[in-house]
């Protein structure tokens, strides 16, 4: 089985998210963008610096950012550089072991008015480890915590999401003012898997759920109004019919540590850290399986204990991943986006889907199709890598720039299109276009009359 490697969502040995949070560097190991970016992309590697243990980002709208880190920490980051550390503000008990802690934030469709903004957390009992709050921004850059959650077990709209050891997920996203929620399925790793929640549908682990953005359930969520599910009580346990979770939206999932709903389609784009053979990227809508335990990644693994995709309930085929890829060119996704606008198609040569492996390093692009359903290859490009930096988030800042957080490094990079007025120098002010015209004119007169003659 593959070793265990960050503490977000991808998988990691606890002792090596320890070590990683407690000796995040000072400062970002130098971003190294690939050749064929040099020159079309502008790395700012210096955004935000000193924030051990960054986990993902978010925007206002007057210009700051709030960096979330796993230890519990919020960081303000205010348009002109400076930064505020606000403590954990979410009561309870913050679990930090192993994968788990302040894991993802999102910020509000109207936060330019509410300053609101939805956090991902770890501080419940076991039975109900990872709830959702929301939280506003204050001008003085504090938050407001509401203490009743938008997601728990004591909302009454679903169990617990349970957090016993790693897997935990924490990819928050809204579209259409809903809120979804990425969640892992709680580990039990094995090699076939073993593991059942991402199929139990009575379950919120192993899913995305999506509600509305105060907690209640969409009308149209695909398992409202269903008497029974496949189902079961515990992650290993036998299979049985109960009532769904209505929360749920889409589910086969390991750990889906990070996905975004495209607001061109409103499809689902997951990036799910895989088990001991492959990681995958699905795109698709809601209401589907997307594979997890019978398939990891293309990897086929057959039928659990007599069940699969089709004969559960409801029956879907399992929904093949979009992009996959092995062990040996990265071991845990960071699912990312599309970085709209003419500035970013013009960087990539068309539209492109970026995303990232913590584990390798790495951040690459995919060529996206017309219907954005999927890619035109399965040759990624590099468009950047690092030395233990750990890309963990991508968002698109309300700039049009890719924000890409790094855990190892305890870091922000931005990554901003260079325009064309970016490239053209500015014009000499008036005394010296004054100055060079002489000096050009001086030349001239060399040219074509030679070396002045010396009098006699």
């Amino acid at each position: 089985m593959r070793k265990e490697k960050l503490g977000t969502a991808m998988p990691f040995r606890a002792a090596a998210i320890v070590l990683l949070a407690s000796c995040a560097l000072a400062s970002p190991v130098r971003a190294q963008v690939a050749a064929p970016f040099v020159g079309k992309v502008q790395a700012d590697t210096a955004y935000l610096t000193g924030a051990a243990g960054a986990t993902d980002i978010a925007f206002s709208g007057d210009g700051r950012a709030v960096v979330t880190r796993k230890g519990g920490s919020v960081v303000v980051r205010r348009a002109n550089g400076t930064t505020t550390t606000i403590a954990y503000p979410f009561g309870g008990t913050l679990d930090t072991s192993s994968e788990k802690g302040l894991l993802g934030v999102v910020a509000d469709p109207n936060v330019a008015v509410s300053g609101r903004f939805y956090f991902f957390v770890s501080n419940g009992p076991t039975s109900d480890k990872n709830r959702v709050y929301a939280a506003v921004l204050t001008a003085g850059d504090t938050l407001t915590v509401d203490p009743t959650p938008i997601v728990a077990a004591s909302r009454g709209l679903g169990p617990g999401l349970e957090g016993p050891a790693n897997h935990n997920g924490g990819g928050l996203s809204i579209h259409g003012d809903q809120l979804y929620i990425s969640v892992g399925d709680t580990g039990s790793n094995a090699t076939p898997p073993v593991n059942k929640y991402g199929s139990c549908l009575n379950k919120g682990n192993g899913k995305v759920l999506r509600v509305n953005l105060d907690g209640t359930i969409p009308s149209d969520n695909p398992l409202v109004g269903l008497a029974g599910v496949s189902a079961c009580a515990t992650p290993t346990g036998a299979w049985a019919t109960a009532a769904p979770d209505a929360r749920v939206f889409a589910w086969g999932f390991r750990n889906p540590w990070r996905i975004w709903v495209d607001s061109q389609t409103g499809l689902l784009w997951t990036g799910d850290v895989g088990e001991g053979a492959q990681e995958e990227v699905s795109i698709g809508p809601g209401g589907q399986h997307y594979g997890f335990p019978f398939f990891e990644g293309a990897q086929a693994w057959g039928d659990l204990q007599g069940v699969n995709c089709v004969t559960m309930t409801p029956s879907h085929p399992c929904t093949p991943p979009a992009h996959s890829y092995g062990h040996s060119v990265g071991q845990a996704v960071t699912g990312g986006l599309i970085p709209d606008g003419q500035a970013w198609a013009q960087v990539f040569g068309g539209t492109h889907y970026l995303f990232a492996d913590s584990s390798a390093g790495w951040l690459r692009a995919l060529p996206v199709n017309a219907g954005r359903s999927g890619f035109t290859s399965s040759t990624a490009l590099l468009f950047a890598e690092y030395v233990d930096s750990a890309p963990v988030s991508l968002r698109m800042g309300r700039d049009g720039a890719v924000y890409a957080v790094m855990f190892g490094a305890g870091a922000v990079y931005r990554f901003a299109p260079v325009t064309a007025s970016q490239t053209v120098p500015a014009l000499p002010k008036p005394a010296t276009l004054t100055m060079l015209a002489v000096v050009l004119a001086l030349a001239v007169m060399v040219m074509r009359t030679g070396a002045p003659k010396r009098r006699r």
